[in-house]
């Protein structure tokens, strides 16, 4: 028997993608990063010298500058994408009434924060945070579960 889709369904996986999104940004500007530093580094033996070009006329360099520029190209593709992506859900999420549920939700998406930061955000000046820190957690996994699905209601109505 086929489950039924949830409510959340829709919008889980608007937030996932959009983490995803983050994160294969941050793998391709560390990709450039050690593609940058590789470039003009000696040759390794077997490679032939930096200045020698191949069969079809295109120098390792000339190589390593178009592959640079390709993938310089791609991240700001990518990051136009993800600015969409973190509008249209900031905007979402400003529409929750709750501050505690916004809060919630803001830092594990869009600020990519751990469940014990978000807990300690929301619950470290009570006087018992220390001794309660997992009952407080609790707390903020059902703070998570309504957020989403007030933020389904909303983004469901949009949609």
């Amino acid at each position: 028997m086929a489950q039924q889709p949830k409510e959340t369904d829709a919008i889980k996986q608007k937030l996932e993608s959009f983490v995803l999104l983050q994160q294969k940004i941050d793998n391709q500007i560390e990709r450039l990063d050690q593609l940058q530093k590789n470039m003009g580094s000696p040759s390794s033996p077997n490679s032939g010298s930096k200045g020698e070009t191949s069969s079809d006329g295109i120098s390792k360099i000339e190589r390593q500058i178009e592959r640079k520029e390709e993938l310089d190209h791609k991240i700001q593709e990518q990051i136009e994408n993800e600015t969409r992506c973190r509008t249209e859900l900031e905007q979402l999420t400003e529409q929750l009434e709750n501050p505690d549920e916004q809060l919630v939700l803001e830092m594990r998406y869009l600020d990519r924060q751990s469940w014990r930061t978000i807990c300690y955000a929301l619950y470290n000046k009570q006087d018992d945070y220390q001794i309660n820190e997992e009952k407080y957690l609790k707390r903020v996994f059902k703070i998570h579960g309504s957020a989403l699905q007030t933020l389904a209601r909303i983004y469901n109505a949009t949609n």
